[in-house]
């Protein structure tokens, strides 16, 4: 109802103004225009401005239209003012019977009478802010005061330090008019209609902070000037008005318009004022915002601010002997942060003024005005780690004050490695960040450790030092700690107690973490690999607190330190000592991954955590023999069957098992030429593995893959071994036999053909006779004298007959007979090549 009222009254008054200034402008375009009968439409049009029944938003609608058409008034004046002598005019519409439209009308015309050359400017303008102190409601007052603003701001003097002073006096004391009315507006009305005057309060800020838009402008003034003469008055303002909407815009206003070199050069000043301010103010919002203009200034203009401190450390000693010939004033006087040209101790000391004498400050703001002072630090002080030290040890003795809303110092925490290019910097932090982290709740120490980790490996931040590493890992110290006891109370006070171990169930969140955790270990790096492995030893040391979590972070570690063994063979410096030392280490820590697959801890994961563990003891078997310490490669090889024959129990990961253990033992070169008796246990067992497994699909496969294990040569390329361009080498040139036995591959082959025909799925028996085919081929090419011709012609019948009884129209071998067809190509396209393949029957 009442929005709808005062939309008719705008309407209303409106229409009026609308009708009055056509009118008015009739009379000034007529051929003998009619001035006074003008003036008399102005004011009636003006008079519309007297309404106290409009919001300050409809009130600025009236406003611009009013504006408008006393724009219109003052171009005509200007035009004919030698016609129309202005200073008569000037005195003439104060005889006006309204105080609203006489000020209004004197305004106008003082404006262009100011714009006049020789005209008395200085009395002028003093005259008109006299009388417009008779507007004393808040809302027409504000709007006379802007009008006035408006009008002059292109006129007001400057060209001698008198008229800039001037000049400064009358729009700082417009301004505190202006906000004398804007807090007047605050007690007005009932208590019920508080947040409505504070909405309207909040439309009319612009027009008090025009003043200080307008002051900025000024180019005659300077950062000193701006510190003497401006920058006191307003903040005295400021701090009597004791309203906190005011005090917090106002402060804004003067952050956002005056430039960067003031602000660093009256910083003392405008910290001291701040103290004062009411309850209520909003602190961290203006610190957090000069703070900001501050670094990004830094970023902009360092030369400008290395200048400019070098000026403010000139003030300091000024004003420090000033202070020491007046000590006995100081006793008096109210706390003052400390005079220092260093910024970040001007904010450090200031931040405690402000814990002392704003016990109402509520421990979120506290955050964000420490977490600016921090960014302040790293931006102008980037080397500052005290700085930063100081901030936290400062935090941790606020946070030790509350237990409530934690969450709230997360930001503060994460700002050292969010705020800085060299992630090192947290390395260089004392124990006040990291026992500040530990006050905090877990979920974010937890987060911020994965931060700090992620910013490391996004940089491959190399960590050389034993004091790196240690560091580091203190910092994400909260991933190592044991899970294994707590989640078994928590489960054994819900679901009561269960025979069986209790299983971590790691959420995906966790397992990131772990995983960010096992690629910081691709973050240790010293030229030194010994070193290197002392580093690795530190990192252990950490990771072994981890319980059932070290199955994502071990693997990680015992390969880093078969890159140190590879290494160091390359470059042919590897010490038995230092490597019965590597041993040693490996073996202890593979044997504590084995602990969590035989305890139970993990029962879903146990049979990939042993596969993992094999897999490791089969890398170390390799690398030992490439390093020719083959009764060292013969131990890892005898874990790694341990390993198989103890904690594999699954049919399919002990296929994938037997894969590996082929394809590492494959690979052995030393090991068989050094100690053939050992490899001969080792291959055998293998086989024996084989035909031992569940399926028979898998003991057949098994089984003529270990047939390779007593047939293995090394194939060179032609540049390698024949350095002769004439001479075309031999298929035994281009070779190295490491190992043949021809009659345990016939043995292996023809197991492997027993156990294929055993089969009861024919398309299955069809499809294995098939691979035991190109075994078969692959030997007879590489010279094994039992695989012959007839051995050959024998399986391919073997085949053709099966097909044959199956039925060649059964879809169920359409993938075997496929194959077989393949392979049958492959003998014709090598007969032509090689005459050996005449013989063997392709149809």
């Amino acid at each position: 109802m009442n929005q709808a009222l005062d939309s008719k009254t705008l309407e209303d008054s409106l229409l009026i103004v609308k009708q009055q200034i056509t009118l008015m402008r009739k009379c000034l375009e007529s051929k003998n225009p009619q001035f006074m009968d003008a003036l008399k439409h102005a004011s009636t049009f003006l008079s519309e401005l007297r309404t106290n029944k409009l919001s300050p938003k409809l009130y600025y609608e009236l406003y611009v239209l009013v504006f408008d058409g006393l724009a219109y008034l003052s171009d005509f004046l200007k035009e004919s003012h030698q016609t129309n002598h202005l200073a008569d005019l000037y005195e003439l519409v104060q005889y006006a019977g309204n105080i609203v439209p006489r000020l209004y009308l004197m305004i106008t015309i003082g404006s262009v009478y100011m714009s006049i050359e020789n005209a008395p400017k200085l009395e002028i303008m003093k005259d008109m802010l006299e009388m417009s102190a008779g507007v004393q409601d808040p809302i027409r007052g504000l709007f006379l005061r802007y009008y006035l603003s408006q009008k002059t701001k292109e006129l007001l003097p400057t060209e001698t330090e008198n008229e800039l002073k001037e000049t400064i006096q009358f729009t700082i004391t417009n301004f505190i008019e202006m906000n004398k009315l804007w807090v007047r507006l605050k007690h007005q009305g009932h208590s019920s209609e508080r947040e409505r005057r504070l909405k309207e309060r909040k439309e009319l800020q612009i027009l008090v902070g025009s003043n200080l838009v307008r002051i900025s402008q000024l180019d005659q003034i300077d950062k000193f000037y701006y510190k003497e003469s401006i920058l006191p008055k307003v903040l005295e303002q400021i701090v009597q008005c004791k309203d906190s909407l005011a005090q917090e815009y106002l402060l804004d206003v003067i952050i956002q318009v005056f430039p960067d070199e003031f602000h660093l050069l009256t910083l003392d000043d405008f910290l001291q004022s701040t103290l004062h301010l009411s309850e209520g103010f909003s602190m961290n919002k203006i610190l957090v915002t000069l703070i900001n203009r501050l670094i990004d200034f830094q970023k902009r203009e360092p030369a400008n601010v290395k200048v400019i401190i070098s000026e403010l450390s000139t003030l300091t000693l000024q004003k420090d002997e000033h202070e020491e010939n007046h000590t006995e004033e100081s006793d008096s006087e109210t706390t003052k942060p400390q005079a220092s040209s260093n910024l970040f101790e001007k904010f450090y000391d200031y931040s405690h003024l402000l814990v002392e004498n704003k016990p109402e400050l509520n421990f979120k703001d506290l955050s964000l005005i420490l977490e600016a002072i921090c960014k302040l630090s790293l931006s102008y002080y980037p080397q500052g780690y005290e700085n930063i030290n100081k901030v936290f040890g400062f935090a941790l003795a606020l946070i030790h004050q509350t237990t409530q809303h934690l969450e709230i110092w997360e930001p503060l925490l994460k700002t050292p490695i969010c705020y800085n290019f060299d992630p090192k910097l947290v390395l260089s932090l004392d124990d006040n960040y990291k026992q500040f982290a530990s006050a905090l709740p877990t979920a974010i120490q937890s987060a911020n450790a994965l931060y700090i980790l992620e910013k490391f490996l996004e940089q491959d931040v190399r960590l050389s030092t034993v004091e790196e590493v240690k560091t580091l890992y203190e910092l994400l110290a909260v991933w190592f700690t044991s899970e294994d006891s707590s989640d078994s109370n928590t489960n054994s006070l819900l679901f009561g107690t269960d025979s069986s171990k209790n299983e971590p169930d790691e959420s995906p969140e966790v397992v990131s973490q772990y995983e960010a955790l096992a690629k910081s270990i691709h973050l240790i790096h010293h030229t030194n690999p010994y070193k290197h492995f002392e580093l690795l030893e530190i990192a252990k040391s950490f990771m072994s607190k981890s319980g059932s979590r070290v199955r994502y972070t071990y693997p990680t570690l015992l390969f880093a330190v078969i890159k140190l063994i590879r290494k160091l063979t390359i470059v042919q410096k590897l010490n038995a000592l230092k490597l019965k030392q590597f041993c040693q280490f490996f073996s202890a820590t593979n044997t504590e991954l084995l602990t969590l697959v035989s305890n139970g801890t993990l029962q879903s994961e146990g049979g990939v955590l042993a596969q993992t563990c094999m897999n490791l003891n089969l890398s170390m078997a390799l690398i030992l023999d490439q390093s020719s310490h083959i009764d060292l490669s013969y131990e890892f090889f005898i874990n790694s069957f341990v390993i198989y024959e103890e904690s594999i129990v699954d049919s399919r990961l002990q296929f994938q098992c037997l894969l590996s253990i082929i394809g590492t033992l494959h690979k052995c070169r030393n090991i068989v030429n050094g100690n053939g008796d050992n490899f001969d246990a080792l291959i055998s067992k293998t086989a024996l593995y084989g035909s031992k497994l569940l399926k028979k699909t898998d003991q057949c496969r098994a089984v003529y893959l270990a047939s390779h294990l007593w047939w293995i040569i090394e194939e060179l390329d032609e540049e390698d071994e024949i350095e002769s361009e004439t001479a075309k080498p031999s298929e035994d040139e281009l070779q190295v036999v490491i190992k043949t036995d021809n009659k345990k591959v016939l043995e292996c082959l023809q197991k492997s053909l027993r156990i294929a025909d055993s089969c009861l799925e024919t398309n299955v028996s069809l499809e294995l006779f098939v691979e035991i085919l190109s075994r078969s081929l692959y030997f007879f090419i590489h010279g094994n004298e039992l695989i012959t011709i007839k051995y050959l012609n024998g399986l391919i019948e073997l085949i053709q007959n099966s097909i044959q009884s199956i039925g060649e129209e059964n879809t169920s071998i359409d993938t075997p007979t496929k194959h077989f067809q393949r392979t049958l190509e492959y003998i014709r396209q090598q007969a032509q090549i090689d005459s050996r393949f005449e013989e063997i029957k392709d149809r």
